[in-house]
């Protein structure tokens, strides 16, 4: 077909598009974009139309690619990388030390390690603004949801740039009622005297330190689990049981006591990633330094 006879493609068509794929509904699509589901469905309607072709099947799943669909898909993720590196070099390029900057971490290390530390970059550069979003969700660095993360596991998307900043000790503690009800935990009999205080179930094959309790407490009860590590400190504290936590947060509950084990528990590595395309902008370059220049807090 010659070029002038080619549907012409715009941006937002494939924008509208990529949501779709990658949320599978159009719902999803919908809160990913900030719009509303009727105008993903006329968007999607329209784009089909101008192509001629169909992209996704409706199943009761969700939405689902079509072959032609799949063979547009790579080709629009390239565009989209293209122009948010675009987006990255204009925005901050020509910019000093000024503007706003996103940052994202586990809800404790942000609220315990992170708030203080960017408290006080904001006082040294007033021109900044800082960000901080703690969530369970994985925010992206590649799509520009965030400028940093700060995370326990190595990144694994193409086209960052990461270090190791730090790593936490992690202990074993319960508080003086549970250990007035309960006595120290018997190791020799894998716990059988044990309540545990633990990780969400679907986030315990992911943790050090969950296998390292089903090592040595094969025969414990679990009586509380949380996502939350404040949350698990706070049960603990109360006298749920025995818990893993990062000595680091531990030190923050008074009524929690550090329990002598056989084995050490196993430390958390914290890294730091940031898009390669950002790291020249200087509002970037500074949070990214003076986070590594006091990496002592996250040791």
């Amino acid at each position: 077909m010659p070029a002038a006879d080619l549907p012409e493609i715009e941006w937002d068509d494939l924008r509208y598009f990529l949501n779709l794929a990658r949320e599978k509904s159009l719902s999803g699509a919908a809160r990913a974009l900030g719009t509303t589901q009727p105008t993903m469905s006329r968007r999607l309607e329209l784009f089909e139309k101008k192509l001629g072709a169909v992209l996704f099947q409706r199943k009761p799943s969700g939405l689902e690619l079509t072959e032609t669909g799949r063979k547009i898909l790579d080709h629009a993720g390239n565009m989209e990388e293209a122009a948010l590196a675009a987006q990255r070099i204009a925005t901050g390029s020509n910019a000093g030390i000024s503007g706003t900057v996103r940052v994202t971490s586990a809800e404790w290390i942000g609220a315990r390690i992170l708030s203080p530390l960017l408290a006080r970059f904001c006082t040294i550069h007033p021109g900044m603004g800082v960000e901080l979003v703690t969530d369970a969700e994985v925010l992206s660095l590649t799509r520009r949801e965030v400028d940093i993360a700060v995370r326990f596991t190595r990144f694994q998307q193409d086209g960052l740039v990461q270090r190791k900043i730090g790593s936490l000790p992690f202990a074993l503690y319960a508080a003086p009622d549970y250990l007035d009800r309960r006595g120290l935990p018997d190791f020799k009999r894998g716990g059988a005297n044990a309540v545990l205080v633990a990780m969400n179930a679907a986030l315990a094959e992911t943790v050090a330190e969950t296998k390292w309790l089903r090592q040595h407490f094969p025969n414990a009860h679990i009586a509380f689990r949380s996502n939350s590590r404040d949350g698990q400190a706070a049960a603990a504290a109360s006298g749920a049981g025995l818990v893993c936590l990062p000595t680091r947060l531990a030190a923050g509950y008074r009524e929690l006591r550090a329990i002598t084990t056989p084995t050490p528990l196993p430390s958390r590595d914290v890294w730091l990633g940031f898009h390669r395309d950002t790291r020249a902008i200087p509002r970037v370059r500074s949070i990214v330094d003076f986070l590594a220049e006091h990496a002592h807090q996250f040791r």
